[in-house]
């Protein structure tokens, strides 16, 4: 078991977002790909997060965003999540979720972003501001990760509608996890 002191350490999250040259997200859409750089304790994963922007709006510099990010099925998170920017549910039934996600927003003031592993492979997650999403991405992108980059990018000042499923970039690298820590950024 996770001693509970060291939970907060365990779920702080920095995230930069760079923007990268390349196509957009799919023919005749404007868009804009961000490389997502998520450094936890568990080591940085590095994640292609693809927005949809209108032509109109510019995209944003680069940004740094640090929060908490729980999942409130491991053990010692309970007493950290009225802190946590990011709560991860577990997992639950499609049809569920939204109401779920709901309810622990409601719980949680502090929380900006909630999120959920569906029954069925989906990954959801809804924010404060009501935006919400619901991806199916391949490989599957943990939920806790969607999350961090969703909190990111509302924190840099974008909508939650405006992204598209992420994709993973590089493998996970260093700092090697400590042995019993849990893995995953």
């Amino acid at each position: 078991m996770t001693p509970p002191r060291a939970v907060p350490h365990a779920a702080f999250r920095t995230v930069l977002l760079t923007p990268v040259d390349g196509p957009p997200p799919s023919a005749g859409v404007p868009g804009t790909g961000f490389e997502a750089r998520v450094h936890s304790p568990a080591g940085v994963r590095s994640w292609l997060l693809t927005t949809v922007r209108t032509v109109e709006s510019p995209a944003p510099r680069s940004f740094v965003d640090e929060h908490l990010a729980l999942d409130l099925t491991a053990p010692g998170a309970a007493r950290w999540r009225r802190h946590a920017d990011v709560l991860h549910l577990g997992r639950t039934a499609p049809v569920r979720a939204r109401d779920r996600l709901s309810a622990v927003l409601r719980a949680f003031p502090g929380c900006a972003v909630a999120t959920a592993d569906g029954t069925d492979g989906t990954r959801f997650v809804l924010a404060r501001t009501g935006g919400r999403l619901a991806l199916r991405t391949s490989p599957p992108a943990p939920a806790l990760v969607l999350g961090s980059l969703a909190h990111a990018w509302l924190a840099a000042g974008g909508a939650l509608t405006e992204l598209v499923a992420p994709a993973e970039l590089l493998a996970p690298t260093a700092p090697a996890p400590r042995p019993g820590a849990r893995r995953g950024a």
